[in-house]
């Protein structure tokens, strides 16, 4: 089995040693994992490289620890490389005002996968608990619809492989009155057209939300549209490497998937989903 979502002290609100959650995958039967540490850069003032570029306090390592991560993985993966396969990726925030700048991070290093991810679409706070989208602030739908604006956006680039957690939105529990099954058939379409690959997140069941990244109604959307999808716990202790996975993985049978995408050097695989 895989686990394609594992963060890291570099985004300071995890705990635990890099080796620790190696270990804890080997012990638990894991054959592949990857590293999928944040980089969240938010704007202050600025667009230009190097000016107004701030990394979000607390969320996110900063650009220049990059190196010292992508290295670790790589004592990581060589010490364990008889006993699990582990790999390196980043989870990129999206910011339209530093695409280039993330363009020239993942052509610098040698990561087996990008994934994009969105927490502050135009800036606004969807996920952490300090934001006032978790207290009932701001009128639910227009941020549902700012949200998809800012999917569409990021679904114009291509630095990146995965989209995690693509309905991040429902975190907090926020139900819109609107339908947006048609956003979603237009987003899922155009992931499609691009042969991008969509996140299995298990961390939803431990959220407000209590369901998985995406919702059983959208992994039936993918799986008709034959997008490939791979799987992440988004574990930020050791001991939440594969969450809740004995009871997501017979979802996903159930729909009719077989296989989960793996990624080399950004180049696409896949595995047998075994339960």
């Amino acid at each position: 089995m895989i686990d394609y979502h594992l963060h890291t002290l570099f985004c300071n609100h995890a705990v635990g040693g890099m080796e620790r959650y190696v270990q804890n995958a080997v012990d638990s039967g894991f054959r592949e994992i990857c590293f999928l540490d944040h980089l969240t850069i938010r704007t202050a003032g600025g667009c230009e490289e190097g000016v107004g570029r701030k990394t979000e306090p607390g969320l996110s390592m900063t650009p220049e620890e990059i190196p010292h991560y992508f290295y670790a993985v790589q004592i990581l993966k060589q010490a364990y490389k008889n006993k699990i396969s582990v790999k390196a990726g980043l989870e990129v925030d999206f910011n339209p005002d530093y695409t280039d700048y993330y363009q020239k991070i993942v052509d610098t290093f040698a990561f087996d996968v990008i994934a994009a991810s969105l927490h502050f679409p135009n800036g606004f706070d969807i996920v952490t608990h300090r934001s006032g989208w978790r207290y009932g602030e701001n009128d639910t739908d227009e941020v549902y619809e700012m949200y998809f604006d800012q999917l569409k956006k990021m679904l114009e680039y291509d630095y990146f492989d995965v989209i995690c957690h693509i309905d991040l939105i429902k975190k907090f529990g926020r139900k819109p009155k609107k339908s947006f099954e048609i956003e979603y058939d237009n987003i899922l379409g155009i992931i499609k057209d691009k042969g991008k690959t969509i996140e299995v997140n298990t961390s939803g069941y431990d959220h407000p939300a209590r369901d998985i990244y995406p919702s059983l109604r959208i992994l039936e959307k993918c799986y008709r549209k034959g997008i490939s999808i791979t799987m992440g716990s988004d574990a930020h202790h050791p001991a939440n490497v594969g969450r809740h996975y004995k009871g997501v993985l017979p979802i996903l049978l159930s729909i009719g998937y077989r296989r989960l995408a793996i990624f080399t050097k950004r180049q696409r695989g896949e595995v047998q989903i075994k339960e």
